[in-house]
């Protein structure tokens, strides 16, 4: 996917990558790692996003930095999909707002952009309690992502 993205550094030991998102609050650490969840019995990995806080050295993933260019930030998150899912070709990737609003948000990503992604990876929603194949248009509660 080409969309512009920001650099990214990552730490593959810990599925840990970084990239600086500027606009007119300067410079704001952003940070996605990924975690797997032992509890299922597939490679599904919890995809954790948000700006770094350094006084805790945890992922914030409730701050709204609003630091502008929301579409180049989400296209640097999913860039590093595609770097993790090359990685780990078996991933399955779980995806879910720290708030409704954030799904929201990443659900709006997915519909302008489908066309584009939907030749690169498969998206499962979860609606009403039920897992089907993404459809635009549609409310989900989180997703599943794989590469195709």
């Amino acid at each position: 996917m080409d969309f512009e993205s920001y650099p990214v550094t990552k730490v593959p030991e810990n599925y840990f990558y970084e990239f600086f998102s500027q606009g007119p609050k300067g410079l704001i650490k952003k940070v996605v790692q990924y975690h797997r969840i032992e509890q299922w019995d597939e490679m599904i990995f919890n995809l954790a996003f948000g700006d770094w806080n350094a006084r805790t050295r945890r992922i914030d993933d409730k701050i709204k930095s609003n630091n502008s260019y929301t579409e180049k930030v989400l296209a640097t998150v999913a860039a590093t999909v595609i770097q993790f899912t090359d990685d780990h070709p078996e991933a399955i990737i779980y995806i879910e707002g720290s708030t409704p609003a954030r799904t929201r948000l990443y659900q709006m990503g997915i519909n302008k952009h489908w066309n584009i992604i939907n030749q690169k990876v498969r998206i499962e929603g979860l609606v009403n309690g039920e897992w089907e194949e993404f459809r635009t248009g549609r409310q989900y509660e989180c997703f599943l992502l794989k590469r195709q």
